[in-house]
């Protein structure tokens, strides 16, 4: 009896031992890691460790902030010591990343037995590997370029901080938390860290929800210039952003670029002009018309950026930086292009143009309200005259009949 339970022991000891390891260990994940060329192609790899090749393998690979996962069939090629190859090439013409964001990726295989086996999270840095960065770092601010010494680095950075106290002058706005500068020499190698279809004019962007600003700086002596507007009016869009959060992306483009241009520390001479051309032609762009987007030619998108630059700075001037605070929190909280002015000033955006256009542009205001009126006054005409018209053609026809009972003399 007792050989018996000593055997029965045995056996359910190597039961046990065969539930918590099996004949067969599952598919392991030994490593992952992302080889790309900017603008071109993405390849991710993995090695797996199995007993035998699985039978299927998918990447799934999204870029910080993007809507859509990309899902990409791996090749499985066999290396040695049962460890498999995984690899997905993926051509970012096909579906475009944007760059210097945090891109994430995992794997999930369908073993040879046909369980699924997921991979860790892993992740990897989208930067524009087509040049070799130099950093300068002074927190919060760190700036990259490939062109130029560290003072012109230094330079950067100053602008930058120097900007930040100006925006303060707009808005109650805390220390950024962080901030990525990239300076590209010239336009056409900015171009191409920009998202595609943008406009072949833009020499500075930011990407807020990124901390992330990419500027042309071109060599030349107008370089500190550019340096003194490009770098504090991108800067704003970023405070913006880390100031009111997600609401950011409700602020009328006028007000954001006319913050973002009332940031820069050596305002642009053109807008004055500008502005003063286009009274003179009547051809000032309505600024309801400025509330989701500018034009895309070069020209107009210059008039908008002077007008939304004179506008916001009439408005700071008229409710100072309380005003200005409350105007950003009316649109951060969802409110329209027209309610959130309303709301935050008392004024309608129709009202506070006229006002605008009045104190600050000297247009006079009535001849304008005439010329706006002109096309009614038209069609008044138009339906007043036409049935005169209308009666004296019908008089005249009768009076030239034959049959006509209109009395003829003849002289």
């Amino acid at each position: 009896m007792r050989r018996l339970a000593i055997v029965s022991l045995l056996i359910n000891f190597s039961l046990a031992l065969l539930v918590f390891y099996p004949a067969s260990a599952q598919a392991q994940f030994v490593e992952s890691w992302a080889e790309y060329r900017f603008n071109e192609e993405i390849v991710f790899y993995a090695r797996l460790r199995a007993d035998a090749p699985p039978t299927s393998a998918h990447v799934f690979f999204q870029a910080h902030a993007d809507t859509r996962t990309v899902v990409g069939e791996a090749q499985i090629q066999a290396q040695e010591d049962d460890v498999y190859l995984l690899s997905y090439t993926h051509l970012l013409a096909d579906y475009h990343l944007r760059a210097f964001s945090q891109v994430n990726f995992r794997w999930e295989i369908v073993a040879a037995d046909g369980e699924k086996v997921n991979s860790p999270a892993y992740e990897f840095f989208y930067e524009d590997n087509r040049y070799q960065w130099n950093s300068l770092e002074e927190s919060p601010f760190r700036v990259h370029w490939f062109e130029g010494d560290v003072p012109y680095a230094q330079s950067i950075i100053d602008a930058a901080e120097k900007g930040f106290f100006q925006a303060q002058t707009l808005l109650p706005i805390p220390k950024p938390q962080f901030m990525e500068i990239y300076i590209y020499p010239d336009s056409n190698s900015l171009q191409a860290a920009l998202q595609p279809h943008s406009r072949d004019w833009v020499a500075g962007h930011a990407e807020p929800d990124l901390g992330v600003i990419v500027a042309a700086l071109p060599s030349g002596p107008d370089q500190e210039i550019l340096i003194q507007q490009r770098i504090p009016h991108e800067l704003m869009h970023i405070l913006l952003y880390q100031y009111i959060g997600g609401g950011y992306d409700n602020l009328p483009v006028w007000l954001s670029e006319g913050l973002a241009s009332l940031t820069e520390l050596y305002p642009n001479a053109d807008y004055e002009l500008l502005l003063k051309d286009a009274v003179g032609r009547k051809a000032l762009i309505p600024m309801a018309a400025l509330c989701q987007t500018f034009p895309r030619d070069a020209s107009n998108a210059l008039l908008a950026y002077a007008q939304s630059t004179s506008f916001t700075r009439y408005l700071h001037g008229v409710y100072g930086v309380s005003g200005m605070h409350d105007l950003v929190a009316a649109y951060a909280n969802g409110l329209s292009c027209e309610r959130g002015v309303q709301k935050a000033l008392g004024r309608s955006l129709s009202q506070l143009e006229r006002n605008w256009r009045s104190e600050t542009l000297a247009e006079d205001m009535n001849a304008a309200a005439l010329d706006n009126l002109r096309p009614w006054w038209i069609l008044l005409g138009v339906v007043l005259i036409a049935p005169l018209i209308l009666v004296a053609a019908r008089w005249l026809q009768l009076r030239l009949s034959p049959n006509s009972n209109i009395e003829q003399t003849s002289g």
